[in-house]
């Protein structure tokens, strides 16, 4: 053993009586111990502050029932009292409407969501909606964070809705880029 020892000097013989040995509760893990909860304690409390501050702010989309509850034709039919926009790459390929009450003095806005002024281009939006049979459309009501209600949305892309309330009176809405695509399988993903 020796032999090998003197030809790797990277290894050496450590003796028993070299090493440090800490009886249970010892200074060390005292010490390890309250740096540890220190450290939980820490992400608590910011995971707390997190929840508290930040995501106050955001909007739900809840199923358009109860007092808001509506349909899409009836939507449709008052299509003129409604600031109407769309998302998706175009008025043939969406991925959601989304009606504004004009009358109720609050507002949706977006960077990218596209205005529908023409009653015909609702309903081929909706159309191309209602097209894909794999992801149905569903109408929501859209609802700030105190309950507020702000509009309806329709689209069977509600996983990618994001909104985010900007004052008492305004709800900005994120871009939905692409309408649900199926990429094929079956549904245990194969």
């Amino acid at each position: 053993m020796m032999r090998r020892l003197q030809r790797n000097p990277h290894l050496r013989v450590v003796r028993t009586a070299d090493l440090q040995v800490y009886p249970k509760g010892g200074k060390k893990m005292k010490q390890t111990k309250k740096v540890c909860a220190a450290v939980a304690a820490a992400s608590l409390l910011s995971c707390l502050l997190c929840s508290c501050v930040g995501f106050g702010n955001y909007g739900t989309l809840r199923v358009a029932s109860g007092s808001w509850g509506t349909t899409i034709q009836a939507l449709i039919d008052n299509w003129q009292e409604y600031d109407i926009y769309y998302a998706g790459l175009s008025y043939k390929s969406p991925s959601a409407i989304m009606f504004d009450p004009r009358s109720d003095g609050k507002r949706l806005i977006s960077d990218k969501w596209i205005p529908v002024t023409e009653k015909s281009v609702v309903i081929t939006i909706i159309d191309w909606l209602n097209a894909d049979m794999n992801f149905p459309p569903t109408l929501w009501k859209i609802m700030g964070p105190e309950g507020d209600f702000f509009g309806y949305m329709y689209t069977s892309a509600v996983q990618q809705v994001v909104t985010r309330q900007m004052d008492e009176q305004t709800l900005w809405v994120d871009d939905i880029p692409l309408p649900p695509i199926d990429y094929g399988g079956d549904a245990k993903g194969g």
